[in-house]
């Protein structure tokens, strides 16, 4: 007992040592580690994930440049509370409402903003839907979303759609600054991020068992 007691705390310590070790890699290296940095080519669409409005504004001025003829918006799900303020009469617009407005008031012609989905939670929901909406067609994607948020939004949506050629853009309007760590949200989004990319790396999978039980409006 003596002998698995040692060996057992002796692995506690190893896997503790790593902890530290990727804590610290992470501290000082995430905006290299959680970032890919794909170049815009000419695409058949612009992607335009929900969660940061920084997204459609830069989808959209690539679609001004002349990378794509359309821009795809996911649908969100809209707050949990939404129910609650409609019955006081107040509708606020949703935010996939104010996504194709931006991209509206930035040049965007209505019949080039085709939104996706329904309800959609997580990246995963995104690419699914996606798969849904293009098939298994062999086509080139713009996928715009935020910095902390390329890597895995790139393994997730691969997976989703084998066959398209997909690349991630950073919005250039969020930035990831060397000292993330100083910015509340910016670090807590990182350290999500973080975990849910080592996640996806090891080939597993955060799934909800109901859009109604994900959390609102869009956990990336």
């Amino acid at each position: 007992m003596r002998r698995l007691a040692a060996i057992l705390l002796q692995l506690l310590g190893a896997l503790s040592l790593l902890g530290v070790l990727a804590a610290a890699l992470l501290f000082f290296f995430a905006p290299k580690i959680l970032q890919v940095r794909d170049a815009p080519v000419p695409a058949h669409a612009i992607v335009s994930l929900g969660g940061d409005y920084s997204r459609p504004l830069y989808a959209a001025d690539l679609y001004n440049e002349g990378y794509a003829p359309k821009i795809l918006v996911s649908r969100v799900e809209p707050m949990p509370i939404r129910p609650k303020l409609e019955e006081l009469g107040i509708f606020p617009p949703t935010q996939t409402d104010i996504t194709v407005e931006i991209l509206r008031r930035k040049g965007v012609p209505d019949q080039d903003i085709l939104p996706f989905g329904d309800k959609l939670t997580s990246t995963r929901d995104e690419a699914r839907a996606l798969r849904q909406a293009l098939g298994d067609a062999p086509v080139t994607l713009l996928v715009v979303t935020s910095p902390y948020h390329t890597r895995r939004a790139k393994i997730v949506l691969q997976k989703a759609l084998p066959k398209a050629n997909i690349l991630v853009l950073a919005s250039p309007y969020e930035s990831f600054p060397e000292d993330w760590w100083r910015r509340h949200r910016l670090a807590l989004n990182v350290l999500q991020e973080a975990a849910k990319t080592v996640y996806y790396a090891l080939g597993l999978d955060f799934g909800y068992e109901s859009n109604k039980q994900a959390p609102a409006p869009h956990a990336d």
